[in-house]
């Protein structure tokens, strides 16, 4: 360790972060308590990780209020917290959901005769439509690009290429007997 780390540490454990910490932590879970209620995620967590930050940063100097800043910061933790736990929660009620519907999804012998016609139709559609709106729609619907840079992939603009993409779509949906033009029996 060089000689400049050893006294940065040293003025990290002795200097206004650490003076900050010794005099504010209580007062910042005792705020994030009552504002947020116990957690989680844990107040106390969120109090440690906000000095961890300010140390990080560099210190304190040129903060005009640093229990101010500690307070807000803390708060800006918190909140990114509460949001991810917030995504976490929605995600896994989906996932749950999603299964429950999978494992009542059945996949009868008329089912699979049906989506495997339903295939051979759409890749006819595909294969007669023009190249280009073809491989726009395959880079937007399969590979997951924007219309913008599937249009830049085959040169042609944004514009053109969600024209593109919405032709092909409509071909296929009336080929699968979708489209209002179709007079293919409902299903």
């Amino acid at each position: 360790m060089s000689q400049e780390s050893v006294e940065r540490a040293r003025d990290t454990a002795d200097g206004p972060v650490s003076r900050l910490y010794h005099r504010y932590f209580d007062q910042l879970v005792a705020g994030l308590k009552a504002t947020y209620g116990g957690g989680p995620p844990d107040p106390d967590d969120i109090a440690q990780r906000t000095f961890e930050k300010l140390s990080a940063r560099g210190g304190i100097a040129g903060i005009a209020d640093p229990e101010g800043y500690a307070w807000i910061a803390a708060r800006n933790l918190m909140m990114t917290e509460l949001r991810s736990q917030g995504v976490r929660v929605r995600y896994a009620k989906d996932a749950q959901a999603d299964q429950t519907i999978r494992a009542c999804d059945e996949f009868d012998p008329e089912r699979v005769l049906i989506a495997k016609d339903d295939l051979e139709v759409v890749m006819r559609t595909l294969k007669d439509m023009p190249e280009r709106r073809r491989n726009i729609f395959l880079a937007k619907r399969v590979e997951g690009m924007t219309a913008q840079a599937a249009g830049a992939r085959f040169g042609v603009s944004r514009t053109a290429a969600i024209r593109h993409i919405a032709i092909a779509t409509a071909a296929i949906s009336e080929a699968l007997g979708h489209g209002p033009h179709s007079d293919r029996e409902a299903r």
